[in-house]
């Protein structure tokens, strides 16, 4: 009985290949691919965002974690380009690019990607590097995680804010 417990939990939690990471802006409106080309940036900006895939509860114990990046474009009139997101584990390795092209995010529109709460690949030290810019003036967008999770009845929830680490104007 144990041992078929075991294996039923192990399938549940399933293996890092299985594991997708949701991108949940489908291409549209709010969230449309940018062209290089056509992206001429008057400034470009990279962001540190802590985030957590698991917690210590104890020495021992650990709760697992979802993470979901939040981007919002807080200016009212202009688009926001996304060129480079990044999610790294504790030891600082890559452990996927979640963008591979330029993305532009519309006025007051927000995108989320969501790491699933199964996903131990980041560790308690994981975060991601976005980088973003504008062609115009514009206002700093609010870069956050927030992570959610539970451990029996008991549910977590916390967020994390990013701290700018370079921000460029270019000519």
């Amino acid at each position: 009985m144990l041992l078929m417990a075991l294996l039923l939990l192990a399938a549940a939690w399933g293996h890092a290949e299985d594991i997708k990471i949701n991108r949940s802006p489908d291409i549209g409106d709010h969230y449309f691919k940018v062209e290089p080309d056509s992206a001429k940036l008057s400034k470009l900006c990279s962001v540190y965002v802590p985030a957590y895939s698991h917690i210590f509860l104890t020495e021992k114990e650990t709760a697992l974690l979802a993470i979901t990046l939040s981007i919002r474009n807080v200016d009212a009139t202009a688009a926001l380009i996304i060129s480079k997101i990044d999610y790294f584990d504790t030891r600082g390795k890559l452990v996927e690019k979640l963008v591979t092209d330029m993305f532009g995010l519309a006025p007051m529109a927000t995108a989320s990607f969501v790491i699933e709460q199964r996903d131990r690949r980041g560790g308690a030290g994981a975060n991601f590097i976005v980088e973003w810019g504008a062609k115009t003036r514009i206002r700093q967008p609010i870069i956050e995680t927030i992570m959610a999770g539970y451990v029996g009845t008991r549910g977590l929830s916390f967020s994390s804010r990013g701290v700018e680490l370079d921000c460029q104007a270019r000519p």
